[in-house]
């Protein structure tokens, strides 16, 4: 078995190109660099480096040798910090994965609040939608990822520990020239006949089982005549008179000005906000502290707006017909 310190010092020879540049960025000397790289291919059996005027090479085997050096080494480092988390669980690190709305409205607050139970604790937030965020956590990748449910629906995640947080509200955005822009709040019955824009391109997201499920128990089936990436680009379209839309609470804190956003006639339809993780946090533990802090933040304070100002103008009659 080779010493895996020599196979630290190979690797940054290979990325350095040189002995010498590896010495100055380790602090060993030249020689002790030499040395080290002739020990480990004496103990492989095979010439890792080639030695040119240019600097040096790596061989096939050498090749071959870095790529599992990456692997063999990120292990490691692995290890040194799930031990480092067991002695002394303040210092490790939480990495966030979280969808951009949820990142901005949800997580400010409670990643404060971790930082002060937590001084020593590094925080990383990383941007992935719900899927791309649960993949992640299964990988290892993150230790908590934000998702969306449908409320009443079986899980995706029966797999994964949920928490969850609160319930986000949809709300019908129009465009500003819409016949319903004036109403208080839109049935959706109403908009039986409109084309809509949706933010999902296959239609089997929470988001676009909720859209689905309220126009069906409206008594209809809605006519998508644009699928977005994103609840930006939806407000874009709708603002373009190219359809109305429903978009979530969280998506419209900072509503355009040039669209109109009402709330849905009777009872709203909602999209459940959680946080996932693999197992159950140990009590104590800065992932413990980061679900308890989340779920006291709950749900941001206001409500969205836009420039029309959605609340406040009189209600006129709706022809559902």
């Amino acid at each position: 078995m080779f010493d895996v310190r020599k196979l630290a010092v190979f690797t940054e020879v290979v990325r350095c190109g040189s002995m010498s540049a590896a010495a100055a960025s380790t602090r060993y000397t030249t020689s002790a660099i030499s040395q080290q790289i002739t020990a480990l291919e004496r103990e492989i059996g095979h010439q890792l480096l080639v030695r040119t005027s240019s600097g040096v090479h790596p061989t096939p085997a050498g090749a071959r040798l870095v790529d599992h050096a990456a692997v063999i080494l990120a292990a490691i480092d692995d290890a040194e910090r799930d031990l480092a988390r067991a002695t002394n669980p303040e210092s490790g690190v939480v990495r966030i994965a979280s969808f951009s709305s949820a990142a901005s409205e949800i997580l400010p607050r409670t990643v404060a609040r971790l930082r002060e139970a937590f001084p020593r604790t590094e925080i990383r937030l990383v941007a992935a939608d719900p899927d791309d965020g649960t993949d992640l956590l299964r990988e290892g990748e993150v230790e908590v990822c934000v998702i969306t449910e449908v409320p009443g629906d079986r899980s995706e995640h029966r797999d994964l520990c949920t928490t969850t947080l609160f319930d986000d509200e949809f709300f019908v955005v129009l465009p500003s020239g819409h016949r319903l822009a004036n109403v208080r709040e839109v049935p959706l019955a109403a908009l039986a006949g409109e084309q809509w824009v949706v933010s999902s391109a296959t239609g089997s997201c929470p988001d676009a089982r909720v859209f689905l499920d309220s126009c069906r128990r409206a008594g209809f089936t809605p006519s998508v005549s644009f699928r977005a990436e994103d609840y930006s680009t939806v407000q874009g379209l709708v603002a373009a008179d190219l359809g109305v839309s429903l978009v979530p609470s969280l998506a419209l804190r900072s509503a355009r000005t040039d669209v109109v956003v009402r709330p849905v006639a009777g009872t709203p339809p909602v999209r459940r906000i959680a946080l996932a993780t693999t197992t159950a946090p140990v009590p104590g533990s800065p992932l413990a502290a980061l679900l308890s802090a989340a779920r006291t933040v709950g749900a941001p304070r206001s409500r969205p707006s836009s420039g029309r100002a959605a609340y406040t103008v009189p209600a006129q009659p709706v022809s559902v017909a």
